[in-house]
Order: C-alpha cells, then structure tokens, then sequence
C-alpha cells in the first residue's frame, strides 16, 4: 500500500501486467516511482467546480494495466488550484519502469457538482461510468528515477451548460512533466481592462478578464470553440491590491514558444460554438524549465 500526501489511501489492485501488484519480484532497478497532480485551468461563472476521484489506471505498452484504487474519493474544487497551485493525487507511487500509453482518472460523477451563485447543480460527466477521464498521452517512467507528472483540467474549454439548463463536462486535459515545465508572470494594462468596448457585464471589470495561451509564436487568436485552433490552456486576470495592478499567472507550460492573447469577453464565450469576442492585446512568450518568464499585455 502508498498513501497520498493528502492522506487519502490507495490500494493497488492484481494486474500480472506489473510484478509489483501481483507479489513479483523484480529488481528495483526495474522500478519508477510517479507523482501525480492536478491542477485548473478556471472558467469565470462557477465559485466552484467539485469533482470526486475514485482511481488511477495506467496502461503499460507491454501488459495489462494497473489500477490504484482510493479507498476514500479524494473530492477536490479543482478552483482552488490555479497557476503554480497543483493538488497532489498521487505520491511515492512505485511502479514497473518502462513505456506507457495512457492514464485514466476514475471519479464518482454522483459525488461531483458545479456551484454558482452559491447554488449547487450536478454536473453532469459522460464518460465517467464507461472509461472515466481518460488522457491518451503516452509517457516513460525511467528506471529508478522519480517522474512527477501534473494533469491540467482546462475548464473553460470542459463546462458547458445545456440548452436544458443542465451543466456537463467534457474534459479536456492535458498532462506534462515536471521537471520540463515553466511560468509565465504576466500583467495587464489598466487601460485594456477599463476599455469601452469590453461586453464583460457592462460596468463589471471583475469579470471576463482572461488570458489565452496558443501554441507556438505569432499565432493570431480565436475564441474556444471546439476546434484544433483552441487556445491550449487559460488563466484569469485578477486585480491585485499591493502593486495596484492587474495580474495572471500560467503554470506548468512547457518549455517552447507560445502566444498570449488578453480578452474582456471571457464569459461570453461558449466552449463549443464560433463567438465573436474581442482580443485587446497580445504577446509571445519564451518558456523555459524551471523558471518564470514576465509578460506584459498592454
């Protein structure tokens, strides 16, 4: 048996896939440990979007899949872990070394819910009683060596209301590596978020206000929409009182060129049709590992 670092305990059911939860005897050169971690890409409406996770599965190249079992859900607001805030899921997990082709998150849709408002609706996830929220990434886990991994939940691209008024997620994940990661540390200008032509609420300079991040330099903007041409993942602008200025943060971007794109409209714009929303300003971004890289839209 692990245990979480959040003290949630997992058990590891038989898979003769890996000797490790079948009572093998292999080496612990043969051996990786995993950590896992969750962290939000937020979306404005909700004050909280409440998912349970049940399990872990992963699915070697060569083998039957291991699955990790929480004999407690551990029930997370994914809200509460943005930018450089992750939630650990899994730690110390010790595994076979090797190739794999994916990762499932198991979860109790029953147990899950979006708050807005301060009311609280079922949120509705459709493939979580046939495969859960499955991430088809393959990845390596080296011999011998620790490999910390954090899955973002872009939420802004995953919720949406029905016309039914009833609210469902479709996931969109995406999962990198630690130890290949890097933050942007961005401001924007007072006068893009005060600008006239904003449909964020009218008078409401609180809302709306987010920041688009699109693979690759020089890349012109569009709004979420379902499409290849999605940004990759988002971050909220929020005004901070200390240095009187308007602040994001973009955690676990990985090393690579990228384009940030600030628009007003962040609450009209639906995750699954074309919107015609504004764009005030962008910018490209070097990313490296391990390090922060300042950006101001302005």
């Amino acid at each position: 048996m692990r245990y979480l670092s959040n003290g949630f305990l997992i058990t590891l059911l038989a898979t003769c896939g890996l000797l490790a939860a079948c009572g093998g005897s292999s080496s612990d050169d043969d051996k990786a440990t995993l950590n896992l971690a969750i962290v939000d890409g937020p979306v404005d409406a909700a004050d909280a979007v409440v998912i349970a996770f049940t399990e872990l599965e992963l699915k070697p190249a060569n083998g039957s899949s291991v699955v990790v079992t929480l004999d407690e859900a551990a029930t997370l607001n994914l809200l509460d872990y943005q930018g450089e805030v992750s939630a650990p899921l899994v730690s110390d997990l010790e595994l076979d070394a090797g190739e794999y082709n994916w990762v499932r998150l198991g979860v109790d849709a029953a147990a899950s819910y979006i708050e807005i408002d301060g009311a609280q609706y079922p949120l509705e996830i459709p493939s979580a009683a046939q495969t859960g929220l499955k991430l088809n990434r393959g990845f390596t886990l080296a011999a011998g060596g620790i490999t910390d991994f954090t899955i973002e939940f872009d939420l802004r691209k995953s919720v949406h209301q029905e016309g039914t008024g009833d609210y469902k997620l479709r996931p969109t994940l995406r999962m990198v590596n630690n130890l290949e990661v890097g933050t942007v540390v961005g401001t924007v200008s007072r006068a893009l978020i005060e600008d006239v032509a904003c449909e964020n609420n009218g008078d409401n300079n609180d809302m709306g206000n987010v920041v688009y991040v699109y693979q690759g330099a020089d890349v012109t903007p569009m709004d979420i929409q379902g499409a290849e041409t999605d940004p990759i993942t988002s971050a909220t602008v929020m005004y901070e009182e200390s240095s009187d200025s308007f602040v994001f943060t973009v955690g676990f971007l990985a090393a690579g060129d990228y384009t940030l794109a600030f628009t007003c409209d962040g609450l009209i714009d639906d995750a699954l049709t074309a919107d015609e929303i504004m764009f005030g300003a962008t910018a490209n971004a070097a990313i490296t590992a391990n390090a922060a890289t300042p950006i101001a839209l302005q």
